[in-house]
């Protein structure tokens, strides 16, 4: 008989059920609301749309936005990062505003 092939299929079984368990979905984590006193764009990438780094307190918030003159179009929150986690994160239109604001004042 030949365990080989048993062992590897077993090994192989165990390894993808391991990584099942561990995908935690975002929403299934709890809601962080993000304020912060200040938000200080850290980096930008332009070429049609510009993707951001927002610092807020010791949160990152990457955005993905639009310019018009000397505004912001549009801003779509990619992504919340917390010591380099990405936590499910709720961020209110005042804060929206706020971080539209620094990357307004960003713009020359």
């Amino acid at each position: 008989m030949n365990l080989k092939p048993i062992l590897i299929n077993t090994a192989l079984a165990l390894a993808l059920s391991g990584c099942l368990a561990q995908a935690e979905s975002i929403e299934d984590q709890p809601q962080v609301d993000i304020a912060a006193k200040q938000y200080e764009v850290q980096s930008v990438n332009c070429n049609q749309i510009c993707v951001a780094t927002v610092k807020a307190d010791e949160y990152n918030i990457y955005v993905e936005y639009a310019l018009d003159d000397a505004s912001v179009e549009f801003l779509d929150i990619l992504n919340v990062v917390h010591f380099d986690k990405t936590i499910n994160a709720y961020v209110d239109r005042y804060e929206i505003e706020k971080i539209n604001a620094a990357i307004a004042g960003g713009v020359k």
